[in-house]
Order: structure tokens, then sequence, then C-alpha cells
């Protein structure tokens, strides 16, 4: 019993001796550090200078005068005047005369047949010629270009018709072909009085001395030789039929 408790104590001396070596090292790697660390040098940073802030300009009242001028509760608070002008008026392009018919014959300047305006009284235009504040500058059997202020339109004839005299002449024989009971004796008391029954001759001048127009109401046949002058009525494309009285030569 008493060896077994001697090699105990000697067991628990190596333990505590071991402990003690083991202690003592782990202090000297300690130490050891320490020393290390606080061996170590430093080197110092560069101070980060502050840049300094800029300078606030003093306050000036005229910084604020929009301010100002933006004030919906101050009447004067806008004190430019904007002068508002009225948009240039844009002058509108006349009415364009209406045609009645064109004359193209050789030796004869290209004519047209104009009138202002529907019902007006017609009469013959070349190019050259004014009709209201229009210009004719040229006339071809499709195409009549007139001027106004410096601008030209080319028209159709056929668009520039004056539509409303041709039903006009169209209605005038109708309802002339269709008598009513007081035109007999009408008819008849013209007769009897004598009035003028001849037809009539050659009419509208259209500025050639050896041609003029036909009247609206001369009903002669072609061939009809009057006052020097032969009737001569012709197909076109724009009216059933195209009338004249040329000079006989």
């Amino acid at each position: 019993m008493t060896r077994k408790l001697i090699l105990l104590d000697i067991a628990l001396l190596a333990a505590l001796a071991a402990l003690a070596w083991q202690m003592h090292r782990e202090w000297i790697e300690a130490h050891a550090r320490t020393q290390a660390l606080l061996s170590v040098r430093i080197e110092p940073r560069p101070e980060n200078r502050l840049v300094p802030l800029p300078k606030v300009a003093p306050l000036a009242p005229a910084a604020y005068v929009e301010v100002a001028q933006m004030d919906l509760f101050s009447k004067d608070r806008n004190p430019q005047v904007v002068v508002e002008q009225e948009p240039e008026k844009v002058k509108p392009v006349p009415a364009f005369p209406v045609a009645r018919g064109v004359l193209l014959w050789e030796g004869t300047p290209p004519t047209i047949l104009l009138a202002a305006r529907s019902g007006a009284p017609q009469r013959a235009y070349r190019a050259g010629d004014r009709i209201g504040e229009w210009t004719v500058v040229s006339i071809d059997n499709q195409f009549v270009v007139f001027s106004w202020e410096g601008q030209e339109f080319k028209k159709r004839i056929d668009e520039i018709m004056d539509r409303g005299a041709q039903v006009a002449e169209v209605a005038q024989p109708a309802a002339a072909s269709t008598p009513t009971p007081a035109a007999p004796a009408k008819s008849q008391s013209k007769s009897l009085g004598g009035g003028d029954t001849s037809p009539k001759g050659p009419g509208v001048d259209v500025g050639a001395s050896d041609v003029r127009m036909c009247d609206p109401a001369d009903d002669s046949p072609a061939g009809t030789i009057q006052d020097g002058f032969k009737k001569v009525i012709t197909a076109t494309p724009f009216n059933p039929k195209s009338c004249r009285w040329e000079q006989v030569k």
C-alpha cells in the first residue's frame, strides 16, 4: 500500500513539473510577442487637411428679382411689358372668273370667254388681259393660267366653266318647246304689231376684226350670212356646240 502511494506521489510530482514547464514556456513566448510588438516602429500617416468651405456671398436684393416677379399677388410683378403683335393677315384668294368657252383658231391668238362671276356679262380675254384682280397669263385647249399677287394658278377650263349659264341655256329651249295657252296670242300679236322677227346677227367682239361671237338668243341656222359675216357652228369638248360668226371673204 505504501509503495502504491509513493508511486502515486511521484506521478503527481511529475505532472506538476510538466505543467510548470509548459506554463513557463508559454510565458516566455508571450513575453517575446509583447517585446516584438513593442519594438515595431509605426510610421506616422500624413494629415488630411480639410478643404475650406466656399465663402458665402452676402445677400443681394437683386438676386431675388425673379421671386418678386412671380408673385401672383402683385399686379406689377413683371416690369417687362410684352407687346403682342397681331399676326399678319393673309389676303384671301379671290374667286376665280367663270369661263364660257375657248376660241382656238388658226391665225388668231388663243381667246377665252370669261365673266367675273356666274351670270355676269362675258367678254373675250387673251394673254395679258386683266379681269378683276386676275391677269390671264396663258391659254390652251385644256388649261388657263391666272396670275394674282405674284402667284400663278393653273386651272382646268372645264373646272371653271359657268355651269349655271349652261343649265339656263338648256332650260330656255325646253321651256320654249312647251307653249302656254297665252303663247300663241303673244306671238300672233307681236307678228301683227310689226315687231322685229329677223334673226339676230353677229354678237360679241372677240378682239379680231374678222370674228364675232354668237348671241345667246341667236337661233339662226349655221351658214346664215348677215352683215358680211357667216355663222359657223362646230362641236367642242367643253360645250355641246361652239358658235361664231366669221367674216365672209
